[in-house]
């Protein structure tokens, strides 16, 4: 396997921007860094929802260009490290999923352990808080604002709706956001499938405690994807949202 660099981490898109929002997108690849050839079962782990969140990295690179901002992407599944959980979280790195094995990551010890933390989950975040720190020097405190997309059904169980917006102390600002996706024809859940509350949204969450700023994640349903068009429609529509909520913030 080739020594892996920070930029081996993630993608950044618009790193020079100022405008006032920094877009991520922790489960934007299903992609493993060079292993032994993976079986046919981990194969198709990697693409399902398991591996990542089809959709996501789409809608966060629409919405960098709409908005002409920053937005940092994942370049490695999840099932390789989780970079929205903490290092300590036992999800952080798995060791199966769906009972499928992962090969890549079997009898991981505690020193290659944490030299995958620091080579791909850290810079990671060291780049957010990169983006973050460019405009709080400038005298602007931006909106962190995570984009993911979850399955129409989980473990048996529908998810009727079609965007979940995830909030912990920023109420108001999730209730713009969610009327703005309603008035578009969404049909919309405030904390699910999961909740923000909860700690399920620990990548922005952990930046805009530490730096006070307002923090989002979206979640919309994968079946909206369905549609080639839907990156396109549905980034229009959540442009919209975040520009009402810049004009809130700024107020």
């Amino acid at each position: 396997m080739k020594r892996a660099t920070t930029e081996d981490a993630f993608v950044v898109l618009g790193p020079r921007s100022l405008v006032p929002v920094v877009l991520t997108c922790e489960h934007a690849s299903h992609r493993v860094p060079s292993i032994p050839a993976a079986d046919p079962d981990e194969r198709r782990i990697l693409r399902t929802h398991w591996g990542w969140d089809p959709g996501a990295w789409q809608i966060t690179r629409e919405l960098s260009a709409r908005l002409r901002t920053s937005a940092v992407g994942g370049k490695w599944s999840r099932l390789w490290i989780d970079l929205n959980r903490r290092v300590d979280d036992p999800t952080l790195i798995r060791s199966s999923a769906d009972g499928v094995e992962l090969s890549w990551n079997a009898a991981l010890n505690p020193v290659r352990r944490e030299h995958r933390v620091l080579t791909y989950h850290a810079p990671f975040h060291e780049m957010i808080d990169r983006l973050i720190v460019r405009r709080m020097v400038r005298g602007l405190r931006p909106l962190l604002f995570a984009v993911h997309t979850f399955t129409a059904s989980f473990d048996g169980r529908s998810r009727r709706f079609d965007a979940g917006v995830l909030y912990e102390r920023d109420r108001g600002l999730a209730q713009i956001l969610g009327r703005r996706l309603r008035g578009a024809g969404l049909r919309v859940r405030y904390n699910e499938p999961y909740s923000g509350m909860a700690g399920m949204m620990y990548s922005i969450d952990r930046h805009g405690k530490h730096h006070g700023l307002p923090c989002l994640e979206l979640e919309l349903n994968q079946g909206l994807f369905e549609e080639r068009s839907a990156a396109a429609r549905l980034g229009a529509v959540v442009e919209v949202g975040i520009r009402e909520l810049l004009e809130k913030i700024a107020r």
